[in-house]
């Protein structure tokens, strides 16, 4: 396999977020929010088209090595994220980095309601953003584990710098790998990501690796949005 980069967009409407995804990821069951939220968040989803420009990026490689010490290099980069992530990707024959936005406008406009008081529903705009860059980099995944599945190669689950023992610094060597960055993502000083509403990781593949459900439990960062975002998927 060749180094292959391609480029994904998808609309709003693509990502088939309900009001039942927001209330999950709010903490409550599915239709069990109680009154007003049901109808602030079907208006902030209303809303949502106009604030999103959803875009992704997908670099495939098989120059790839592993070192059980906790080190990853893929086209001669060396990454070291820890020995979590690679004992998870053990057998992984090549990897795939992304890049995913939400875009700028779902979390300016979650930023300037917050800003003017309007706390609950900057902050259902908040969850609607983190909702809808997860949502992409599943579609990017699942793209990719179809596209794999004709060479009889199969995904592992996907992680993030700034998690897992990754260093969030090396988001910079990360980022120059995606030259021509069509996702449109900026890195401030401290290596965070903007717009806010990004993601960026790796995917390993190989005839042998294993894609388990549910891993957030690795993790330490008891705080992640995302990490309640796939409690919800699991329930």
């Amino acid at each position: 396999m060749k180094l292959s980069l391609e480029n994904f967009s998808y609309s709003f409407a693509e990502l088939e977020i309900a009001v039942e995804h927001v209330e999950e990821a709010m903490g409550y069951g599915r239709s069990q929010s109680p009154e007003p939220f049901p109808d602030m968040i079907a208006h902030a989803l209303s809303e949502s088209p106009g604030l999103c420009e959803i875009k992704g990026s997908l670099l495939v490689s098989d120059n790839f090595i592993l070192d059980r010490s906790g080190s990853i290099i893929i086209e001669g980069v060396t990454f070291f994220v820890g020995k979590k992530i690679v004992r998870q990707l053990k057998n992984a024959e090549g990897g795939a980095l992304f890049i995913c936005t939400a875009g700028q406008g779902i979390g300016d406009k979650s930023k300037e309601l917050m800003g003017s008081g309007d706390f609950m529903e900057g902050y259902i705009l908040d969850i609607i953003g983190s909702l809808a860059v997860e949502a992409a980099i599943e579609n990017i995944q699942n793209s990719l584990e179809t596209e794999l599945s004709f060479s009889e190669k199969k995904i592992a689950n996907r992680y993030s710098p700034g998690y897992c023992g990754w260093a969030l610094s090396e988001q910079k060597q990360f980022f120059n790998l995606f030259q021509d960055n069509y996702c449109g993502i900026k890195l401030s000083e401290s290596c965070l990501m903007e717009p806010a509403k990004s993601l960026s990781g790796i995917i390993g593949f190989g005839a042998d690796v294993r894609k388990t459900a549910f891993e957030c439990d690795l993790c330490e960062l008891k705080t992640c949005t995302y990490r309640k975002i796939r409690l919800a998927k699991i329930k």
